[in-house]
């Protein structure tokens, strides 16, 4: 089987989410003899593919050009949605550019009704996923759950090699890209309230966000900027806690990472964590005074027994993988 994997042009200069999901699950299907490529251009050449996987209907401009083109050449296409509706994100950010995301929203939604209706199977990473869309765009396109998944080495984090690089331990940890969706600077302010030192580590891809997240800290917050995944792993067995209040993830895949290398976890309740972790994890809103609540009860909470034996019986990229392999081959079917 050769599979045509496509996502936006920026995915390795701008890694999220969709940048590691779309890579993990190459490598993973790669060991189970799937010949698998990725291309960030539109392409004209299908005949080597018996299927295009697509990922990403949030920035959706060239994930349509990639479906107009494979549905043009009649080749079958899979999607991987990682979909969340962000309108009570773009509402609420305080921004300059709200208006323009908000419009921008508006107008490009009839390309996303097109491509979901249009497509041969879905493959949301979650129910409540598949449910939100169902809903939003009125679907009848066949869908299979595939889960985000996990590396296992994040099972061994050892906190030493961090600890005696930064001199840090029992910190809030929150491992993501600085900008408003990923709701730091709210982070910050439950943080500060609660007398506790934030460590942030990941690219900035919103200097004014981050400039207005160092002064919220008040001298409080370590930014360490992007970090390889040793790094990250033995940060994680480090810190007091993990959190991650953001707008929405689905179910963010730090969430997994953490909690396989052993943190206590506070998540949004805006997406899909809540299914992967049950009632192993404290949720909230993005409000900072639900957030300040879900880290105060994590803080004098004992670590959740079960977590780490849960992800990793469930969430590794080789279970994806598996799961992506039976959707390709009911769709060629």
């Amino acid at each position: 089987m050769k599979v045509l994997m496509q996502n936006r042009s920026s995915i390795f200069k701008m890694l999220a989410g969709d940048s590691v999901q779309m890579n993990k699950t190459r490598e993973a299907l790669l060991q189970l003899g799937v010949e698998v490529e990725i291309k960030t251009q539109p392409t004209t050449d299908f005949s080597r593919y018996d299927l295009v996987h697509l990922f990403n209907i949030i920035p959706i401009e060239e994930t349509y050009q990639f479906y107009q083109r494979a549905k043009k050449y009649g080749i079958p296409i899979v999607l991987s949605p990682i979909y969340w509706d962000p309108k009570e994100f773009l509402i609420n950010i305080d921004s300059d550019r709200k208006e323009h995301f908000l419009s921008w929203w508006a107008k490009t939604n009839h390309l996303r009704q097109e491509v979901l209706d249009g497509v041969d199977l879905l493959l949301p990473n979650g129910l409540v996923e598949q449910e939100l869309l169902r809903e939003e765009y009125k679907l009848v396109t066949p869908y299979r759950l595939i889960p985000n998944g996990v590396d296992p080495v994040f099972y061994y984090a050892n906190p030493d090699k961090f600890i005696k690089r930064y001199g840090l331990k029992g910190f809030i940890l929150c491992v993501g890209r600085i900008c408003r969706r990923k709701n730091q600077k709210a982070l910050i302010k439950a943080a500060r309230a609660l007398d506790q030192p934030v460590v942030l580590i990941g690219p900035i891809n919103d200097y004014q966000y981050y400039q207005e997240c160092r002064q919220e800290g008040e001298g409080r917050v370590r930014f360490l900027g992007a970090l390889n995944q040793s790094w990250i792993a033995s940060a994680y067995a480090a810190c007091s806690l993990h959190a991650l209040p953001s707008w929405y993830e689905t179910p963010g895949l730090v969430n997994l990472e953490a909690g396989l290398a052993g943190s206590k976890l506070v998540t949004t309740d805006r997406g899909t964590a809540r299914e992967y972790l049950g009632e192993m994890a404290w949720y909230c809103s993005p409000d900072p005074l639900s957030v300040k609540e879900a880290l105060r009860s994590a803080i004098y909470s004992p670590p959740p027994s079960g977590l780490r034996e849960h992800i990793l019986a469930n969430f590794t990229w080789d279970q994806v993988a598996r799961l992506t392999l039976r959707a390709y081959q009911e769709v060629l079917r």
